[in-house]
């Protein structure tokens, strides 16, 4: 196992012992590249990565590398499946990811290649169905013994979770307000003198849980939907969460 962690900044040289060969400006946090706002990273919002998985290094093959998944926690990708990574070839806004140590434990947020290398790399070596680990953000974070390990919140910070914490952490980070769309339901928040607010308009039971941006649970209950005062929170920005059945609606809030 080992940790590493790359950061895109304007200024890009040597992190770790990886090198990125490309400038370009992107969110400083592993949140903020899930779900960067405006003003400061207004569309297109190129970086977002389409899954986040924990993987296992299998073999080089070029600049790229192959890993079996092991857990996801966004995206469309199964446990056990085995895809190809690509990463810099010297003239790319990605990662380097070949020559590292086979059986190392990766954390990524991928996202489906482009196939850019085919062209400015001189090769045609890149095929669809590919991943690629762009430069433009926090994509790379660190994993050893069970704990990710980053800037997950923070820019410039180290902080630490446990893994089995972390889909609590994605949640929350991806949170907007989502249902299926065969519901006309939504999950509604408002301020009301620093204190959240939440409705979910309806009447039905769900389950509803409220989480901290390092994903510990601060509360969790049944919930008939009707408007309730979360004045048990403390200052700071928490996911709210309602899941009945399949069903699922995500919000942010803020307790001042």
């Amino acid at each position: 196992m080992f940790t590493r962690l790359l950061i895109a900044s304007l200024a890009i040289g040597i992190t770790s012992n990886v090198t990125l060969a490309c400038s370009c400006f992107g969110p400083q946090t592993f949140c903020e590249t899930l779900n960067p706002q405006p003003p400061e990273f207004p569309e297109p919002q190129w970086w977002i990565p389409t899954d986040i998985i924990l993987a296992v290094r299998v073999s080089d093959y070029e600049y790229s590398a192959n890993v079996r998944v092991v857990q996801v926690f966004r995206g469309d990708l199964q446990p056990d499946q085995e895809i190809r990574v690509w990463g810099d070839c010297g003239l790319l806004c990605r990662h380097y990811v070949s020559g590292g140590t086979i059986g190392d434990t990766v954390l990524w947020a991928i996202q489906h290649c482009d196939l850019s290398g085919n062209g400015s790399c001189g090769t045609s070596f890149e095929e669809e169905g590919d991943y690629q680990l762009s430069v433009c953000g926090v994509y790379w974070l660190g994993y050893e013994n069970g704990l990710v390990s980053g800037p997950l919140t923070t820019a410039g910070a180290n902080q630490t979770m446990p893994v089995a914490e972390f889909q609590a952490l994605v949640d929350g980070c991806l949170a907007t307000s989502i249902a299926p769309a065969a519901s006309h339901q939504r999950l509604e928040a408002r301020d009301d003198g620093g204190t959240p607010v939440i409705a979910l308009p309806g009447g039905s039971m769900v389950d509803l849980s409220v989480v901290d941006m390092q994903g510990r649970a601060v509360l969790r209950r049944l919930w008939n939907g009707a408007p309730l005062r979360l004045e048990v929170l403390p200052y700071g920005i928490f996911t709210v969460q309602a899941r009945r059945g399949e069903e699922q609606w995500l919000v942010k809030v803020h307790a001042r």
